[in-house]
């Protein structure tokens, strides 16, 4: 699948939803930052009221002069991934892509 650009203005936090993962299903991602650094985390939501949101990468800084993150989780049951981009630095814009 082809990368999807998104826009990140200082202080905002975007969530990626990739919804419809079904039980046994393997997500692969890529995540890459271009120009500023920003923090990122991925969680997995099941849909199952009584099930606990796992997480899958815990906050962590990605610099524009590191490689693309690759990562990719294993579902036990039916839900979304969620991958939450935060832009740390007030005032300005970051870009960065994403494709799975």
């Amino acid at each position: 699948k082809p990368a999807s650009e998104f826009t990140v203005k200082g202080g905002e936090k975007v969530n990626i939803q990739i919804e419809g993962i079904e039980a046994g299903a393997t997500i692969t991602w890529d995540l890459v930052v271009g120009g500023w650094d920003l923090d990122y985390s991925v969680e997995f939501i099941p849909n199952a009221q009584d099930s606990y949101t796992v997480l899958v990468e815990k906050s962590k800084k990605m610099r524009p002069s590191e490689e693309a993150v690759h990562n990719s989780f294993l579902a036990r049951e039916p839900g979304k991934l969620v991958l939450s981009v935060v832009a740390v630095a007030l005032k300005k814009r970051k870009v960065a892509a994403y494709r799975y």
